[in-house]
């Protein structure tokens, strides 16, 4: 979802100005001592320290299921264990909350493709495997392209005739198979030329294991032949079923206990996504989709948040949760996973502040943050009185606070019932979901004084002072 608001909302450019926020008659004091030497574990040095760690290269971009995104949640847990936080389990000293997913991998052995003389034909290996083997025996029906009516009783063969490539190329191949496997085929041979797109798609396939898609796995086998003139149409054919490996993910979580007796059931959920888009394949430049601001930006000011939360001499009177989100990219799934398998009463969750891209501001908008779904509760205004104090400005984006509410982690909390914004401190730059999305191109000044202002505007709610209440909008 957030891929297709992002290309909608680039054309769009950003405002130039951007509006003063209504006063409101909440008044606070300032902050106290032990409050403003809180505040300063939240520094340049260390922001930079762990954000150059989390989008570096040695982490091949975070992609889900990937040794990446596991040495990136190590290291997430043993920040919130050096803080003094507990674990969300029995095990107070085990961050994980684990999922076991189903996993896929395209098979490297196993064809036989034989024509009427029993000799082995060419072809170029599986591009997706079924999930059951297949065996047949007899000529393989060729489709005909001027026809919508065909049905068929087992394998087709017909050629591809596209010069698309990536995405569009797996959509475009999916719904043909797809609308082939409504039609009764149980396997699809693509004609295709030894240099074409797929054939390097279908080694990556071979060469991983990776998540099901939904949206470009095809259900049936299709093999890749050649799209030679002279290639005889087979008499045998033999597919092996897909393999489904499984693969443990986690959600990383530690908890700050609150100190007042009745108040420490009610918690705050701090969280952003650790997960990025991973590595591409083959090529020729730069290969790894670092994902600094988009989220090693927001992974890095929750960690700070929980060492300044935790430096407080007396913890807040509410309990803190701080959570780093596996597949959000993949289509929020570690923040789902979560909700539907809560770690605290979601009745008791006063409210989820997620983190979505603070590290580059917009034109007239450093040192500030704004809200998505502002409308939706009195959460934003809340955080603006708090986090005035250090001169931080928390507002609503005319052009991105409404459109993007429903385009990250706290859309699943949402949903549950539970008031959950994402805050961001940037703007969808040309960088996005870019290999050149890197450390270096951010502002961590900026950047450093935005997770300050999150902080002092969050310290009234953590200690009971102050609790947002919703608008009456959602459903």
């Amino acid at each position: 979802m957030k891929i297709l608001l992002a290309i909608a909302l680039l054309a769009l450019g950003f405002p130039p100005h951007l509006p003063a926020q209504p006063a409101t008659d909440t008044a606070l004091q300032p902050l106290t001592a032990d409050q403003r030497a809180a505040l300063q574990q939240i520094d340049q040095r260390d922001v930079t320290a762990a954000i150059s760690f989390l989008a570096s290269d040695e982490l091949q971009g975070r992609g889900t299921a990937t040794p990446g995104l596991e040495t990136a949640g190590a290291y997430v847990a043993s920040r919130f264990r050096a803080a003094g936080l507990d674990g969300p389990g029995d095990d107070a000293d085990s961050f994980y909350q684990s999922e076991t997913l189903a996993m896929i991998r395209t098979p490297s052995q196993g064809v036989v493709l034989e024509d009427a003389d029993g000799r082995a034909m060419d072809h170029f290996g599986l591009y997706a495997a079924g999930d059951q083997a297949l065996e047949f025996i007899g000529e393989v029906a060729k489709v005909d392209a001027e026809r919508e009516d065909q049905q068929f009783d087992g394998p087709v063969v017909m050629p591809l005739d596209t010069g698309m490539s990536g995405l569009r190329l797996r959509l475009n191949v999916a719904n043909r198979v797809r609308s082939l496997r409504q039609q009764g085929a149980t396997a699809v041979l693509l004609r295709v030329a030894q240099d074409h797109p797929l054939v390097d798609m279908a080694a990556a396939n071979r060469a991983q294991v990776r998540l099901p898609s939904r949206r470009v796995d095809s259900q049936i086998p299709v093999l890749l032949v050649p799209d030679d003139d002279n290639w005889p149409v087979p008499q045998r054919l033999e597919l092996p079923a897909r393999e489904e490996p499984v693969q443990v993910v986690n959600n990383v979580i530690g908890i700050l206990h609150g100190s007042d007796v009745e108040l420490s059931q009610q918690a705050i959920i701090f969280s952003a996504h650790l997960d990025h888009l991973g590595s591409r394949k083959n090529a020729s430049d730069d290969s790894i989709y670092n994902g600094a601001d988009d989220n090693a930006s927001g992974v890095t000011g929750v960690l700070e948040l929980a060492d300044a939360f935790a430096a407080l001499p007396t913890a807040p009177k509410r309990t803190m949760i701080f959570v780093a989100f596996w597949g959000e990219e993949r289509g929020l799934l570690g923040s789902k996973f979560l909700v539907e398998n809560p770690i605290w009463p979601l009745g008791k969750v006063v409210a989820n502040i997620n983190l979505e891209m603070i590290g580059r501001p917009e034109a007239g908008a450093n040192g500030k943050a704004w809200m998505t779904g502002w409308e939706h509760s009195d959460l934003g205004e809340l955080m603006r009185v708090g986090a005035e104090r250090v001169d931080v400005d928390v507002f609503e984006h005319p052009q991105f606070s409404n459109r993007l509410y429903r385009a990250s982690d706290n859309w699943p909390f949402v949903q549950a019932g539970v008031i959950a914004h994402s805050f961001s401190a940037g703007s969808l730059h040309n960088d996005y979901h870019q290999p050149t999305d890197e450390w270096e191109k951010l502002d961590l000044r900026h950047m450093t004084i935005v997770i300050r202002g999150l902080f002092a505007g969050s310290l009234p709610i953590a200690d009971g002072q102050l609790t947002p209440r919703k608008a009456g909008l959602d459903d």
